[in-house]
């Protein structure tokens, strides 16, 4: 069986992701990377990729220009001279402070403290893999981060967490100002497989598991407090 994280694994998913947009569809890996691309900025910014493994990203932002570091539990298997590849636990990286203008978590906060990926199991691990993200980031250094999002706060042990609004806030609120939010619903399904995502409110997005059986995305861009 063909590893979904291995160098092959990962280019068949994206030739697949291209593919259903080509016709009118949209992964949530598609809108997730649109956001980011949408949000990084321009110039040769030093970035901070956390939980990289699985994604070109981070080989798209270095071959456009920016200089990437992946930081992350499984060894990434891209090369590029602007990227950087650390294997370890984020949790108690020995980074330097205030080194990133920008750090991007796609996918992966609602990971951490779980023990999915290798990673140790830590209480409330996403509070502190935000703690050492803001000591990371220069002043004024912003964070784009996508997650599962729902009505009610829910874990799934083992795995992950789907966050609510009130999860999310506490999250960032002491260390964090909020600059841009998005919510994404997934509308068009086939065999178990969803086709299409489309932008949503809030309220909306509260209603995705009620209405569409699955959760709802929320895109954020924070910008760190001084």
């Amino acid at each position: 069986m063909l590893d979904p994280d291995s160098r092959l694994g990962v280019r068949v998913r994206e030739i697949l992701r291209r593919c259903l947009r080509l016709v009118g569809g949209r992964s949530e890996r598609d809108l997730e990377y649109d956001f980011v691309l949408r949000h990084v900025g321009k110039g040769n910014l030093q970035i901070l990729d956390v939980g990289g493994v699985g994604s070109l990203l981070p080989l798209y932002l270095a071959r456009k220009g920016h200089m990437v570091t992946v930081y992350d539990v499984r060894r990434y298997p891209e090369t590029h001279p602007h990227l950087t590849v650390i294997k370890g636990d984020f949790l108690v990286n020995s980074l330097p402070d205030s080194a990133f203008d920008v750090v991007v978590m796609v996918s992966t906060i609602e990971h951490i403290g779980f023990g999915c990926y290798g990673d140790p199991l830590i209480d409330d691990g996403d509070r502190m893999a935000i703690q050492q993200v803001w000591r990371v980031l220069k002043g004024q250094g912003r964070l784009i981060l996508t997650t599962p999002f729902t009505a009610q706060h829910r874990i799934y042990n083992g795995f992950e967490r789907w966050y609510d609004i009130d999860r999310v806030t506490q999250l960032l609120v002491s260390s964090f100002h909020i600059l841009v939010t998005e919510f994404w619903v997934p509308v068009l399904w086939f065999r178990g497989r969803c086709l299409k995502w489309t932008q949503a409110t809030l309220e909306q997005a509260q209603q995705a598991e009620s209405v569409y059986g699955y959760h709802a995305t929320i895109c954020l861009v924070a910008e760190k407090f001084l």
